[in-house]
């Protein structure tokens, strides 16, 4: 694919829309032809993203809104994840402290981790009243 293609979906701050999500995304990267792999990595950033954001940005208010953007390009697909949450870098977040064994490991805490590792480039801004987490991974096994 020569030219960037893009494609947007808007959820409400529920987890049960993350099936909406999860068939938008399926039916997009299919459509694009994304490699396996890559499209592994997508469907694992966007999920723990807009797992985070729907948790803790505003938990209160079911109603607000979260927007998903897709961008393939050549070489990557680029995430852009904004929503009207209060102000939070999680690429600041303190790195994960791996557990010496399985008394000391914890449930939570790993998303950013992970998000931090199936990414290729991450980057977040406070544009207007949003956050915006933008993430990019690189095509591996391109057919």
């Amino acid at each position: 694919m020569s030219a960037e293609t893009h494609d947007t979906l808007v959820i409400e701050s529920r987890l049960d829309e993350l099936g909406r999500v999860e068939r938008w995304l399926a039916g997009l990267l299919e459509g694009w032809k994304v490699p396996p792999e890559t499209g592994f990595a997508v469907d694992l950033v966007i999920n723990e993203a807009v797992t985070n954001v729907i948790g803790y940005a505003h938990p209160e208010d079911m109603t607000r809104k979260t927007r998903i953007s897709l961008t393939d390009r050549p070489d990557a697909v680029v995430v852009e994840i904004l929503d009207s949450g209060a102000a939070y870098n999680p690429l600041e977040a303190p790195a994960m402290v791996e557990a010496r064994d399985l008394e000391e490991a914890s449930i939570g805490g790993r998303g950013i981790h992970l998000i931090k590792s199936f990414a290729d480039d991450y980057s977040y801004s406070r544009v207007s009243g949003h956050n915006r987490l933008t993430l990019a991974i690189h095509k591996k096994g391109r057919p």
